[in-house]
């Protein structure tokens, strides 16, 4: 059964890891299930429910003037830059 096999490698990839580090795997796999892959719910309702959560977008400009006002209301940032000095490679 290709499952099982599945179960046992990912048994065994986490067996090598240190019990916190299992912990929070466990609750991104109870999360993924829960919310990202729910077996009740198909395209159409997720497409609803995004929808539902975003409204609708009403603009009278034209698509040229929005990408400008976007552009021009960007603001040169060093934070990328600041977190990456922070890490080790």
């Amino acid at each position: 059964m290709k499952t099982k096999t599945i179960e046992e490698e990912i048994l065994k990839e986490m067996q090598d890891l240190p019990e916190p580090m299992q912990e929070k795997l466990a609750k991104i796999v109870h999360f993924l299930k829960k919310e990202i892959i729910r077996p009740e719910s198909n395209e159409k309702n997720a497409t609803d429910e995004l929808l539902s959560v975003c409204g609708t977008w009403e603009d009278d400009r034209t698509i040229d003037e929005q990408i400008k006002d976007i552009y021009s209301s960007r603001k040169s940032t060093n934070r990328t830059e600041t977190i990456l000095k922070g890490l080790k490679v």
